[in-house]
């Protein structure tokens, strides 16, 4: 089953860096958005929490190889979506940092395509390794 769970994490973790990359003036604006909903921990939450277990239970391999990239990921995912719905306050402040970006949007850029080089290489591994 992880090797499904890697091949379905890493393309999803390469196209949002892509992403970051390509669009980087429109993350900073959603992210912008979503603050002032009000709601952005459960939103958040909502959307990580599910991808995070998901690899926790299924995926949770500490090996020393590319595929401990999709653990850490999901572990991330997991801790994070817990800390955002739990602890107010949280997200508010790691929203700001982002508000920032969007006058120095270059930030999503730079994090967006140096983050693209492992999630590719992820990913090439990931389809590599699936079952036939």
């Amino acid at each position: 089953m992880s090797a499904y769970i890697d091949a379905l994490v890493a393309p999803m973790l390469l196209i949002a860096c892509l992403s970051h990359a390509s669009q980087p003036k429109l993350w900073a604006e959603f992210f912008r958005v979503l603050t002032r909903t009000g709601v952005a921990p459960l939103i958040i939450g909502m959307y990580t929490l599910p991808i995070g277990l998901l690899v926790v239970v299924g995926h949770n391999r500490w090996a020393w190889d590319w595929p401990v990239m999709v653990t850490v990921a999901g572990w991330g995912m997991t801790l994070k979506s817990i800390l955002y719905m739990i602890v107010p306050g949280v997200s508010e402040r790691m929203l700001a940092r982002a508000d920032r970006c969007k006058r120095g949007f270059g930030v999503f850029r730079v994090v967006g395509l140096v983050g693209a080089v492992p999630c590719a290489v992820l990913t090439w591994q990931a389809f590599r390794h699936l079952p036939a």
